[in-house]
């Protein structure tokens, strides 16, 4: 098994599920289908792409350079579109790299393992949120489907997530054991501008984590669920 990610060129804003619907297609081979076209911004990236990572089919031979990929397989590659198998060992360090990377040059990267979308920086809202789970790779500008399956996901393992705006003020959840509760239990904790505005409360629905993630996402002004924050400064 490889961790994938997918990058192509879209002239304007798509969702998660058109995109979805384009990496299908891609993995069909049916490009004409997935509607993708040739852009010299894929081409770019594909050169800075294997100027940093060989791919394995240039690399046979040497063992150095085969050592040195991270690549489960060979990459499948058009004048439109790259997919790109990552060996689930090197999935953390080389991830970030092809995110950055994408975004340099303007391209959407699909993470079809989460379902997440990650925008080029043009295509991001002004004030857009920035989502840190603990386990996956951070999305900027997340969508609020994307949003409530981290919430969804939030286990043992992956316990925390952190929603940020670019004004600095953030919201955060914690679950469970490593979060100082009980195995239901959910911390969530919100701070605008100075620590005197830091609050936090205990719930144990997620139900309940996932409206009071939703009203922050929103920008709403208040909550719509009664619980009782507690100021923590």
């Amino acid at each position: 098994m490889s961790f994938d990610l997918a990058v192509w060129f879209e002239s304007g804003r798509v969702s998660v599920a058109e995109a979805t619907r384009t990496y299908e297609r891609l993995c069909e081979g049916d490009l004409a289908g997935a509607g993708v076209v040739a852009n010299e911004a894929v081409a770019a990236f594909h050169r800075e792409l294997a100027a940093r990572f060989p791919d394995l089919s240039e690399a046979e031979g040497d063992d150095v350079r085969v050592e040195a990929s991270p690549w489960a397989a060979g990459l499948d590659v058009s004048a439109a579109h790259v997919i790109m198998p990552i060996s689930w060992s090197r999935a953390d360090g080389t991830a970030p790299e092809v995110l950055a990377l994408a975004g340099r040059h303007g391209l959407v990267c699909l993470d079809p393992q989460a379902q997440v979308l990650h925008r080029p920086p043009a295509q991001r809202g002004a004030d857009g949120l920035s989502l840190r789970p603990c386990v996956g790779l951070t999305v900027e500008d997340a969508d609020p489907e994307v949003i409530d399956r981290a919430v969804r996901r939030l286990s043992a393992e992956n316990w925390f997530l952190i929603l940020e705006r670019r004004s600095g003020h953030f919201l955060q959840v914690g679950h469970g054991p490593n979060a100082g509760l009980a195995a239901d239990g959910f911390a969530v904790e919100h701070r605008e501008g100075s620590m005197e505005r830091h609050y936090r409360c205990v719930v144990s629905g997620r139900g309940e984590v996932a409206a009071l993630v939703a009203d922050y996402a929103a920008g709403a002004d208040t909550w719509s669920v009664d619980v009782q924050w507690t100021g923590l400064f």
